[in-house]
């Protein structure tokens, strides 16, 4: 989504695809290392300043202290009830806690802890503000920004100075949503990704400002100064590919750079009139190989927002995921103008089986991995390796999870790897069932993540492409406000989704498709609203009438008027009607003003 920088100009971000030229030096993948070490020593250091400031806190208020001890004490309750619960479940063979008297036994103990926990938090808050009045909050602000300025630096990290300065910007944004949700920042396992940052700056060193123009980031006069400057352009394939030379680490002295060269997929132009600040080249992990992403943050002028009166009217999308013959209906679009019918928006039949052939596989190996973790787990355990090996933290997440935490094939895979090299570290009963799943199913883990990759990307297109149309039609875009994780399967959390249903949100990725709506309407200066869609399916778009007796029936008629509805496009149609009263009360108001 773009952001306003309140300079009539408009910061975007294009991502590009990239291509190696030879396998990338060593020295990139360490710097890729001590970038991830940065992340964790910022991580270590925010923890050591949260533990001083309770100290602080605790030092200076009894009464805080002991409430904060019946804190730590309750969250431990709460940490072995969830404990139980997922043990429970892995017994049971369901997460469904409908009917289950063992779930719904174990769901009630949490929901009793959490209420005495919330009773703790309330009795806390007001002693924590009176602690924070006898402490020296400056000082201990100081003494955290001193050692984390201290750590970012490039004499201390290692790390080149765009590259600390982005990972320092992204940990203190990971940092401020863990003070707002009550969480906290975590470690990550170095697993050979990362990014290398690079900004881009006018070669007259006199002007100080940030940003080229596209123009002079395509020239080749910047190889010497830029960290990513293009070489060359080929024209001669269905989408332009741009030769780059980027630098993925080293110093200011030409002698101690280490270079790539890739190749650029230019699938979408850059703005010629936008202005590019600073990029990123992103490694990313799919299966046992990498990706490379060329993400570049431009500025651009600001696209003038469509008034009301020069829209051609409204559109409400009914967003839904909900599977339909071989396809799957994404949403329902109900135009203002009577003259044209809904349209429903499907899936194409293709990408939905290619997607389905992903989630059967995903299923397949899952079950697959489970089974071998049951076999193994009880044996690696009886067969532990020295703390100093470097493989000691697989063995140990392997050896030494908890039982209600089945064996990934993600888990799997990497042992199967592991093992190969070293054939000789644990019994051959070990070796021989790992030996046999990756015969089964190391071809099938590698076709997943192509696959998976290749229709996610294929699914992108077309949201974009449906989004470009809707938006094209220049009316007031009418979206449900959807809170989205609702829909999510997270820890702990019973979601009423089947099996069934989470496959086919997978498929969907509805918030994939509104951010396509939003993001083409931005571009456009087409607006779009979010309304409380409470009701829209059970209300009769026609005289109103709210049927309060509907479930789940895709159609029926209004008991009130006797018009028959299909649930989607009812809904669509009371979304659109929102968007006309929206327009109206915008002109009722400047119509009042004027006068």
């Amino acid at each position: 989504m773009a952001e306003s920088t309140g300079f009539n100009m408009t910061t975007r971000v294009y991502k590009y695809g990239l291509i190696p030229i030879g396998y990338p030096p060593q020295a990139a993948i360490d710097e890729l290392f001590r970038a991830n070490k940065l992340w964790n020593t910022l991580v270590a250091l925010h923890r050591e300043s949260r533990e001083n400031w309770d100290d602080a806190r605790r030092s200076a208020s009894i009464l805080y202290s002991e409430k904060m001890d019946e804190l730590d004490k309750k969250n431990d309750d709460v940490s072995e009830a969830f404990n139980g619960l997922n043990q429970a479940r892995m017994e049971e063979g369901t997460k469904d806690e409908t009917g289950n008297k063992r779930l719904l036994a174990e769901r009630s103990i949490i929901n009793m802890l959490k209420e005495d926990r919330a009773q703790i938090y309330a009795e806390l808050n007001p002693l924590r503000e009176k602690a924070d009045k006898e402490i020296d909050k400056k000082a201990l602000n100081d003494a955290y920004r001193k050692k984390c300025n201290e750590a970012v630096s490039a004499k201390v990290s290692g790390v080149y100075s765009s590259t600390a300065g982005q990972v320092y910007a992204n940990f203190r944004t990971a940092r401020d949503k863990a003070f707002k949700d009550n969480t906290t920042t975590k470690f990550h396992r170095f697993d050979g990704t990362g990014y290398f940052a690079f900004r881009c700056r006018s070669k007259d060193t006199s002007v100080n400002v940030d940003g080229i123009s596209v123009e002079d980031f395509m020239s080749q006069g910047f190889v010497d100064y830029m960290r990513c400057a293009v070489m060359s352009v080929d024209e001669s394939k269905k989408k332009p590919r741009i030769r780059i030379n980027a630098v993925l680490t080293g110093g200011r002295t030409k002698a101690s750079k280490v270079f790539q060269e890739f190749d650029w997929i230019y699938h979408r132009p850059l703005p010629p009139e936008s202005q590019i600040q600073n990029g990123k080249i992103l490694r990313t992990r799919v299966g046992d190989k990498f990706r490379y992403d060329l993400v570049l943050t431009v500025k651009l002028p600001d696209v003038e927002m469509v008034k009301p009166a020069a829209l051609n009217g409204t559109i409400g999308i009914d967003v839904g995921f909900r599977k339909s013959g071989n396809t799957l209906l994404i949403g329902t679009v109900m135009s203002s103008d009577s003259a044209q019918k809904a349209v429903a928006l499907e899936v194409p039949k293709m990408m939905v089986s290619a997607l389905e052939h992903v989630v059967a596989l995903q299923s397949e190996l899952d079950d697959a991995a489970s089974d071998l973790g049951k076999a193994i787990t009880p044996l690696l355990k009886a067969n532990p390796i020295d703390e100093e090996h470097s493989k000691y933290r697989l063995w140990r997440s392997l050896a030494l999870r908890p039982m209600h935490v089945t064996l990934s094939f993600e888990q799997a895979y990497k042992l199967s790897l592991w093992l190969k090299h070293e054939p000789d570290l644990f019994p051959s009963e070990i070796n021989e069932k790992v030996h046999t799943w990756w015969r089964s199913y190391s071809r099938k883990y590698r076709e997943i993540h192509n696959r998976r990759k290749k229709q996610l990307t294929h699914r992108k297109h077309f949201y974009r492409e449906t989004a470009a149309k809707l938006v094209a039609q220049n009316k007031l875009i009418v979206l449900e406000k959807i809170k989205l994780t609702d829909f999510a399967e997270t820890k702990g959390k019973n979601t009423k989704l089947s099996n069934k249903a989470r496959a086919q949100r997978f498929m969907a990725s509805l918030a994939e498709f509104r951010d396509a709506i939003k993001n083409a309407a931005d571009r456009e200066g087409v607006p779009v609203i979010d309304v409380n869609p409470a009701y829209t399916s059970k209300t009769c778009s026609d005289c109103g009438y709210r049927n309060k007796e509907l479930r789940s029936e895709k159609e029926w008629t209004c008991p009130e008027c006797g018009v028959d509805h299909d649930r989607d496009e009812n809904a669509a149609n009371n979304l659109q009607k929102m968007g006309q009263k929206y327009l109206l009360d915008i002109e009722k108001a400047v119509s009042v003003v004027v006068e």
